[in-house]
């Protein structure tokens, strides 16, 4: 039996549909919490960075790596972007609520729980630790 001329030209049968509103979502490009979670996420590897270096400062200086990062280093901009999205990402992202805990649900099924706050006592703690780890490596080439 032979095909017809419009069954050939028709799009092969898919296991997935993209709806309107999912096309019209994607064309506007990646979501406010996208973007910001993106731009925390940039700040804190900045941070840590600049973390690394204050406590390759402190120790050559002899003096606490934590004040030192206290003088140096701004967190306002990264904990106001935490807020804000501690704020609106539950709404922005859609997230269900748990009819049983009421509590919100991430995807993947477990609750979603807020941001921490950056502090510079866990970049110290990350930077030192970084160092460290990095101390070692070098150790166990030479």
């Amino acid at each position: 039996m032979t095909k017809s001329r419009a069954a050939e030209s028709l799009s092969p049968a898919r296991n997935f549909t993209i709806t309107l509103a999912d096309k019209v979502r994607a064309a506007a490009g990646p979501t406010a919490y996208m973007r910001r979670k993106r731009e925390i996420e940039d700040l804190e590897e900045l941070l840590l960075a600049k973390a690394r270096d204050v406590v390759a400062a402190a120790r050559a200086a002899g003096v606490d790596p934590v004040a030192k990062a206290r003088e140096t280093l701004d967190l306002r901009r990264i904990n106001d972007l935490i807020a804000r999205h501690n704020r609106y990402y539950p709404w922005e992202a859609n997230l269900p609520i748990d009819p049983r805990t009421g509590r919100l649900v991430e995807r993947g099924g477990r609750p979603w729980v807020p941001l921490a706050e950056v502090t510079c006592e866990a970049l110290v703690a990350s930077a030192v630790e970084a160092t460290d780890a990095s101390d070692r490596q070098d150790e166990e080439r030479v």
